[in-house]
């Protein structure tokens, strides 16, 4: 359990490794745990967020409104066409399950499943699949949504500036850190420099 406004150590993935790491899992009939990585990705939501949705909430939509469990800020996330398409194929796959209930929800014992079990889980699967991540959990899809965005938008200070509205972070320096942006990779940008 990390202390409010630390940053956890969890690294992100590389986006190829993620892509690899959903594929398999939807390869191997793994639904619920690709289920667990797209809406952890796609929608940059924390381990508490994803735990309270419902199919629901997620089905068939183009933004989806949560009350952070961590800040208790309401924020409206959009959900893009390729992930709502993603989503429907994985409940259809799953035989449908009750779209009220939560998603993440043991049916065994009717309890949402914790975060330490998810953590388990995923240390399992990292091993399985030979995932390429140093500290690999629930928070790692967070962070890889936002070096996904980091490097989609070009390594810029603007990709930097919404990131940082996105994670709702105090500073721009906590979001670099968040998203795992070392001295060395700075370091390299003004080594780049050709006069």
């Amino acid at each position: 359990m990390s202390l409010r406004g630390s940053i956890t150590t969890s690294d992100y993935l590389p986006f190829e490794e993620y892509q690899r790491l959903v594929k398999s899992l939807e390869d191997d009939g793994k639904y619920l745990w690709c289920t667990y990585c797209i809406l952890s990705f796609c929608l940059a939501l924390r381990i508490s967020d994803v735990l309270k949705l419902t199919w629901s909430e997620v089905l068939d939509r183009r933004e989806i409104t949560v009350q952070e469990k961590k800040t208790g800020k309401v924020k409206t996330i959009p959900i893009g066409s390729n992930t709502s398409e993603h989503l429907a194929e994985l409940y259809k796959k799953m035989k449908k399950p009750n779209a009220h209930r939560y998603i993440f929800i043991n049916n065994r014992t009717n309890k949402i499943y914790t975060r330490q079990y998810i953590d388990r889980m995923l240390k399992g699967l990292k091993e399985k699949y030979n995932i390429k991540v140093g500290n690999f959990s629930s928070h790692t899809f967070r962070k890889t949504f936002g070096r996904y965005v980091y490097n989609k938008m070009g390594r810029t200070e603007e990709s930097l500036v919404i990131l940082n509205q996105i994670f709702k972070h105090q500073s721009i320096q906590t979001t670099k850190i968040y998203i795992g942006l070392r001295s060395n990779e700075i370091g390299s940008v003004f080594n780049s420099i050709e006069i």
